[in-house]
């Protein structure tokens, strides 16, 4: 019943305005609100990030869903499928060019709402689309089957030749150029932050389709990329990201093809990760080299504050990312202490749990961020610091997505002992397969 404030403060910069406690808790069908913004106002309310986004969408789609099993709560599995239903069918997210066959968007899902529903992030397609996948083989629903292969059918088909994808695309860019531009390309893109969770779905989508292309032009990616790291790897706010991001394509490698390569490239990301564990569990932040950062630490006071940025200035400070690293750390080594019975990840993975247990936020007087994880986690000082420099989510941000929806999903699988390997594989995801393929490719 409040939706339209969401497109009212959205397009507002600076917005100050919360949604109240007395406010109707929504069903889902409108979506879902993006986070909490890092700024603390001098009553310690901190403004929300009105914009609905499909990769959070999607992600909270998965938490809900977990809650609803384990927790015996059938309103929040009507949430998930309502969050579900309003990606796919109810929302322009997938609707207009991207619901046209004859577009080069089509299968596409765009990134946010009111703003840029015409811009394509190939990572937070992934992410939703692992999310629904996810929710739906908890809820034993085929219900978004076709329109999830027809996003991955959409995005392998804007994918190049090596494997790699663009950052993002806009639909302006695809309806200039067509789809076969950037299939054809020989584009490479040494960046896990970006690349290495639509690898995971490929995977995943090969799995279940058997169609070869997924499995192609993930493998030679993968490989490239191993073979470029690290001095060639592309970081965003910090290498450690990187690492953490690269950890789920191989272990779903090792479950697809369990050769002692992949085996070895696991355990070499794998390894390099962890030897940055704390004892507490945290796992610490590494800035990698000036030349391959796309968000470094500001080189001076001036720009402080005016651009995405690590949570430290320099290498040793004893600081965990959730957002960009620890979260998908979590995941990671969920899926890859299954895929190897390795008690290396299955230690680590059981230490970051109970770090993440013991700095959940905890408040009577904000009780909406009560239950929460703030980004940045100071496990030298034992609270929420690091540097602020971040324009936008800084070290108490909260999103509703990435952080909080990976963190407590990894919970819930582990409260059920299963895997994300598993509640993707529930799908029938290949039904439409040759139905769609001469839609989306042609002859």
């Amino acid at each position: 019943s409040w939706k339209q404030m969401v497109y009212k403060y959205a397009t507002e910069p600076d917005v100050r305005h919360n949604p109240q406690a007395s406010w109707p808790l929504g069903d889902g069908s409108e979506g879902v609100l993006e986070g909490f913004s890092s700024n603390i106002e001098w009553d310690g309310k901190q403004p929300v990030g009105w914009n609905l986004r499909n990769d959070c969408i999607g992600e909270v789609s998965m938490s809900m869903a977990l809650s609803g099993l384990i927790e015996k709560k059938p309103q929040n599995s009507a949430i998930a499928r309502n969050l579900n239903n309003f990606i796919y069918f109810n929302s322009q997210l997938a609707s207009a060019p991207r619901g046209d066959p004859k577009s080069p968007s089509y299968g596409l899902v765009g990134w946010t709402l009111p703003q840029a529903p015409g811009t394509y992030y190939g990572d937070d397609n992934a992410r939703s689309m692992l999310g629904t996948m996810a929710a739906a083989g908890v809820l034993r629903s085929n219900g978004w089957s076709s329109r999830v292969l027809r996003c991955l059918l959409a995005n392998l088909r804007t994918t190049g030749v090596l494997g790699f994808r663009h950052n993002s695309l806009t639909d302006s860019q695809l309806q200039k150029f067509g789809w076969r531009h950037f299939y054809d390309e020989k584009f490479v893109n040494y960046h896990p932050h970006f690349e290495a969770y639509l690898w995971a779905c490929f995977l995943r989508a090969y799995e279940k389709t058997r169609y070869a292309p997924f499995l192609e032009r993930a493998q030679t990616a993968i490989r490239m990329t191993m073979a470029a790291y690290p001095d060639q790897w592309r970081w965003t706010n910090g290498l450690q990201q990187e690492r953490a991001r690269m950890l789920l394509p191989l272990a779903w490698l090792v479950r697809l093809r369990d050769t002692a390569e992949h085996r070895g490239w696991l355990k070499r990301i794998g390894s390099d990760l962890l030897s940055f564990q704390d004892k507490s569990g945290a796992v610490r932040e590494e800035i990698g080299s000036e030349g391959e950062g796309q968000y470094g630490p500001p080189k001076s006071n001036a720009a402080y504050g005016t651009s995405e940025a690590p949570l430290l200035q320099q290498n040793g400070d004893p600081v965990a990312d959730l957002l960009y690293t620890t979260n998908f750390a979590f995941l990671g080594l969920h899926e890859a202490a299954a895929a190897t019975h390795d008690p290396v990840y299955i230690r680590a993975k059981n230490k970051l749990a109970e770090f993440l247990c013991r700095i959940q936020v905890w408040s009577e007087k904000h009780a909406e961020l009560a239950g929460g994880w703030f980004r940045a986690f100071d496990y030298g000082t034992w609270d929420y610091w690091a540097s602020g420099s971040d324009w936008g989510w800084g070290p108490w941000s909260i999103e509703t997505g990435w952080t909080q929806s990976w963190i407590t999903s990894v919970l819930g699988m582990r409260n059920l002992r299963t895997w994300l390997w598993d509640l993707t594989g529930r799908n029938d995801l290949g039904a439409d397969l040759n139905q769609l393929l001469p839609v989306m490719f042609g002859d």
